[in-house]
């Protein structure tokens, strides 16, 4: 595949048959949910991610704003890659913005192009919360 990921995280996931619509392509809403499993990963290499055993820190990341650009159809069989990335000059004292490309492996072609916001936030006290300085230190050198 001549797409570089260079400065991204990269997760691969499986076309299933499941996710095509009465069109015979990938519905668009899958295309989130890929972004999602992109993103999880991309935060749990981070170790930012959102505590349900109340035994660490109730800070976590939450889903403010997201943008899909869709530049080609999936289908099955196929696998994707989704590459994961913070725009470091984006992140500010509670949030920041992250750039997420779906590749298919058999057309070898971006399928998708994602942006969205994601904000720092305490699941304990259900608000906004400064993001921890560690983490921006991190957010800001990259994967």
């Amino acid at each position: 595949m001549q797409i570089s990921f260079e400065g991204y995280q990269v997760t691969e996931l499986p076309v299933q048959w499941g996710e095509m619509d009465a069109a015979l392509h990938i519905n668009n809403t899958v295309f989130l949910k890929y972004a999602e499993a992109g993103r999880i990963a991309y935060f749990d290499n981070l170790d930012f991610q959102v505590d349900t055993t109340g035994k660490t820190s109730p800070i976590g990341p939450i889903l403010a704003e997201v943008n899909c650009k869709y530049k080609m159809p999936l289908t099955y069989p196929d696998t994707v890659s989704i590459a994961t990335k913070t725009l470091a000059d984006t992140i500010d004292e509670f949030s920041f913005w992250v750039e997420q490309i779906v590749v298919s492996h058999k057309a070898e072609r971006i399928a998708a192009e994602i942006k969205c916001r994601l904000v720092s936030y305490d699941y304990q006290k259900l608000r906004k919360a400064p993001l921890p300085l560690e983490l921006r230190q991190k957010l800001r050198q990259g994967v």
